[in-house]
């Protein structure tokens, strides 16, 4: 392409062109930020691959290589990451108020990132891979994006990992 006759630089229509698709690029980057699957600030929340019977649950590893699992929470639905490293259900303070969680207990926690303060709730009723548990202990912790399965659940389950796949079979009682 030319330059400008007066050598001003390049012509107006490439000036165009280019903050056309610096528009379009900035319009993309804020709308897979806001809805896209790496959401800034809420953390990666990938969709379980699952399958669910009265045997008990067959998981596939999510291509950021842990397992998830729907299930239930004092009757509403949330996704759990499978954490045989966590020794209870850990969530969120907003998702701990969203679940009508209850009264809290303080308590200090080891995690992954360190230790930290939170507290104590119980939930009424958890429901996942066929299991319903009542009373369970469920750690509320400060900025915790994912919702944690943790031991004191599944200590209800046979644990066989092969490969890409995960299956929890229930215990009987």
């Amino acid at each position: 392409m030319p330059d400008d006759p007066n050598g001003g630089g390049p012509p107006a229509s490439v000036l165009k062109r280019a903050g056309f698709f610096l528009v379009v690029g900035a319009i993309l980057f804020v709308l897979f930020d806001r809805f896209g699957p790496y959401q800034s600030g809420s953390g990666y929340r990938p969709k379980p691959i699952e399958t669910i019977s009265s045997a008990g649950a067959l998981l596939d590893r999510t291509f950021d290589g842990h397992f998830y699992l729907t299930g239930r929470i004092n009757g509403r639905d949330v996704a759990f990451m499978v954490d045989t490293g966590a020794s209870t259900i850990a969530i969120g303070e907003a998702l701990a108020q969203q679940l009508d969680m209850g009264a809290c207990r303080t308590r200090r926690y080891s995690t992954a990132a360190g230790a930290v303060q939170g507290c104590e709730a119980r939930a009424r009723e958890v429901d996942v891979a066929g299991l319903r548990l009542s009373d369970v202990a469920v750690a509320v912790l400060p900025g915790a994006d994912n919702v944690l399965l943790g031991m004191n659940v599944l200590r209800h389950f046979r644990i066989e990992q092969q490969g890409r796949q995960m299956r929890l079979t229930p215990i009987a009682p």
